[in-house]
């Protein structure tokens, strides 16, 4: 398998992921169901039409072209009207969102979609949700726990590992997912094989 890119989440891949540079990080909230993912989380209101500006966890447009239908956090299903990109951002006009003050409202939020409805993933590229779970090995075959979570960071994203059953962040590594660190993502057996550097914990 070529080196992965695990911070595409699945053409995204992959919860992801175009960086939102100047942020603090992200972590990936849970979907509403689990028939979905999280694609995106809004940034703000983008203009005075009622656009938003999101953090897209993935760096392919083509998931929300226009005619796509997406999910707001309360439940609302929502099309979208039209997408681009704008620096670290990609914009979103959804036939829901009217003025500024509907698309403020957001702020904060997630963007879901329909697990089925996501675009196949090219090789070398991995969703979110495929990752979340898996457990991470390193070269040597130590088990280091799993991924708990990911954080979007402004460079790439980072894997939270740790044990799943523990009550408090004692002992979690965050692991940086970039091709030197990452250097296998097995989706169908679950794994993450990991050569982690000196001092990363």
């Amino acid at each position: 398998m070529s080196p992965p890119r695990p911070n595409r989440a699945r053409r995204e891949a992959r919860n992801q992921s175009p960086p939102t540079r100047g942020k603090p990080p992200t972590a990936i909230s849970e979907p509403s169901t689990s028939s979905r993912v999280v694609v995106a989380s809004v940034r703000r209101a983008w203009g005075t039409e009622g656009a938003i500006a999101v953090s897209q966890f993935s760096d392919d447009l083509a998931r929300f072209s226009p005619g796509e239908v997406v999910y707001l956090h309360d439940g609302r299903a929502a099309k979208v009207i039209e997408s681009h990109r704008a620096g670290s951002a990609t914009i979103l006009h959804l036939d829901l969102l009217r003025n500024t003050r509907n698309a403020d409202a957001l702020r904060g939020t997630i963007i879901e979609m329909e697990r089925d409805d996501l675009p196949e993933a090219p090789d070398g590229a991995y969703y979110h949700y495929e990752i979340v779970g898996a457990k991470v090995r390193t070269t040597g075959g130590e088990e280091l726990g799993e991924v708990l979570e990911i954080i979007v960071t402004g460079a790439n994203d980072v894997y939270v590992v740790g044990d799943s059953g523990a009550t408090d962040s004692k002992g979690q590594i965050l692991i940086p997912a970039i091709s030197d660190v990452v250097l296998e993502v097995d989706v169908n057996n679950s794994v993450v094989t990991v050569d982690l550097p000196e001092g990363l914990r």
